[in-house]
Parts: C-alpha cells; sequence; structure tokens
C-alpha cells in the first residue's frame, strides 16, 4: 500500500467518526440518511458535465457493480439506522468495522479480485478484527460468544455486510472504468464514480422514504424547520468515501483499504468518551492498542 493510500484512509476515517457521530447525537431515520445521500449527490452532480467519462454508454459491467454497490448501500443504511437507535456509538461502531475487515479479506482471495495478501497482512488483520471485537465489551469476563449473539447482532451483521459489499463492488466498478479511460488521471475516475453512485443512491432512498410509514413527514421535516444536521453529515460523509475510493487507486488489494479504515475506530472511541459522554473502559483501550498493532503488523 503506497503512503498516499494511507494518508488519504487516515484523513477519511477521521471524517467517517465525525459523521457517524453527528447521525448518533441526531433523531437517526431512513429520511435522515435520505437527505446525507442527497447533501452528497448534489455536491458532486458537476461531474457529470464537465468530465470526458461518458457514464452511460460505459460497458454493462460497469452498470452491474454500480446497482449491487447502491443495493447493498441501502440495506447498510436500513440496518445502521436501527443499530444507532439502541445501541452506543463506542457499541456499535466498532462491531459494525470488525466484520467487513474479514469478508472483504475473504472475498479479494479469490482470483483476479486483487493481489493475494501476505501471511504478515493475514495476521495484522486478524489482530485488529480481535480488537474490534474487545471494544465493545463492558468487561474481559464478558468476552464470551453468547454475549456477541443478540437481537442487535443482525443489524450489526447487515451494517458489515453491506459495508463489505459495496467496498468490493465499488472497487470492481472503478477497475472497470479505468479501463474504459486509461488516460484519465484516477482522482477524476473516483470523484465521476461517486458522483454517478450518488445519484442511484439517492435514488434508491427515496423510493425507501415513500415506502416506510412516517418517513415521508420526516423528510419534509428536515427542510421545514431547517435542521442543518444531515446536509452537514451528508458533506462530510461525502468527503469521507470519495477519499476512500481515491485511495482503492493506490493499493493492490482494496483488503488494505477496509483495515486501515479501522482508524475510525480510535476517532470514534474518542468522540463517543468526550463528546456522547459514553464510558471508558479497560476492553476499548486494549482494543484500540490491538487495532494499532495489527495496523502495523498489515504494512510489515
Amino acid at each position: 500500500m503506497s503512503f498516499l493510500a494511507f494518508l488519504l484512509i487516515v484523513f477519511s476515517a477521521a471524517l467517517h467518526a465525525s459523521w457517524n457521530l453527528i447521525a448518533k447525537r441526531s433523531s437517526m431515520s431512513v429520511a435522515f440518511y435520505t437527505v446525507i445521500c442527497m447533501t452528497s449527490a448534489s455536491l458532486w452532480l458537476h461531474m457529470q458535465f464537465w468530465t470526458p467519462v461518458d457514464v452511460w454508454h460505459l460497458p454493462r459491467l460497469f452498470f452491474f457493480y454500480l446497482l449491487c454497490s447502491v443495493f447493498c448501500g441501502l440495506f447498510y443504511s436500513l440496518a445502521l439506522v436501527r443499530a444507532y437507535r439502541t445501541m452506543e456509538m463506542s457499541t456499535a461502531y466498532p462491531m459494525m468495522r470488525a466484520l467487513p475487515l474479514l469478508i472483504v479479506a475473504a472475498v479479494t482471495s479469490l482470483p483476479g479480485w486483487g493481489k493475494p495478501l501476505t501471511v504478515l497482512a493475514h495476521l495484522g488483520m486478524g489482530i485488529v478484527f480481535v480488537g474490534c471485537l474487545v471494544m465493545p465489551l463492558a468487561d474481559f469476563s464478558h468476552f464470551k460468544i453468547g454475549n456477541y449473539l443478540n437481537a442487535n447482532m443482525f443489524y450489526i451483521l447487515v451494517v458489515a455486510g453491506g459495508t463489505a459489499g459495496y467496498t468490493l463492488f465499488d472497487s470492481q466498478a472503478q477497475g472497470v472504468l479505468r479501463a474504459a479511460y486509461p488516460d484519465l488521471a484516477k482522482p477524476l475516475v473516483s470523484m465521476t464514480f461517486y458522483s454517478t453512485r450518488g445519484i442511484f443512491m439517492t435514488t434508491l432512498m427515496s423510493l425507501a422514504v415513500l415506502a416506510i410509514p412516517g418517513e415521508r413527514q420526516n423528510f419534509v421535516n428536515f427542510f421545514k424547520k431547517r435542521e442543518w444536521t444531515p446536509f452537514l453529515a451528508g458533506l462530510i460523509a461525502s468527503l469521507t468515501y470519495v477519499t476512500i475510493l481515491m485511495a482503492m487507486n493506490y493499493v493492490t488489494n482494496v483488503s488494505y483499504v477496509q483495515v486501515f479504515r479501522q482508524l475510525g475506530l480510535v476517532f470514534g472511541l474518542l468522540g463517543g468518551i468526550f463528546i456522547l459522554k459514553e464510558r471508558c473502559t479497560a476492553p476499548k483501550i486494549t482494543g484500540v492498542a490491538l487495532i494499532i498493532t495489527g495496523l502495523v503488523v498489515t504494512v510489515l
């Protein structure tokens, strides 16, 4: 993984924790997430008009990956809303970030999905995964499989599956776009793809708002009451993922992007403790230490 990719991912991790912190402090709803998507799409819509990419004439494979990505994003957002309504951020956030790490590493081991990971990379990712599992514990005596098997785990699993899904499909979609326009600068590839993804994602989320009772009124209220929170979250979220998409262009395996995104857990822990006034426990500190250790081992 290049140093540029590392810098991009660290910057994105801090932003990701920030918008999740904003979402957790707010009344999280499907309408809230839809406004986030709408804001992001509006900010990057201009890419459709001045770049040389003729998006609508790209190969069908591009749109297959794109549609898979946005449906993964839909399931992710619906489960994220539910998880943040019932769990502390410092508990939910580490679990959401842990499972995608293993899923992405497993899928990218398939032929053609990336350069094979080294033994140390696998070891480091394993250490990071354990750190993520330790962080939500009240104390070390609760480190039992049964404590992870509860009603909330279903939503965590959906969030994790959605995260892994859109990460993998977005990486593949960008690969198709780069192949179609090999002379286009990589940042422009990422921004153009994000702009296109934003259009599809906003459309899908808007349909979800229309279909779910009560969400239409929630959506209207954001504009009537001039609540700025989801719009700020949308700005930060867009910068978060555009940066990640750029980083995907500078790694040999997208698993490296997924593992280093766990740095967001450090920022999320600090935000949960100092802003949301959540508890600071020994498992949380130990988990952060394991995550940092695992990241170091991954790049050795």
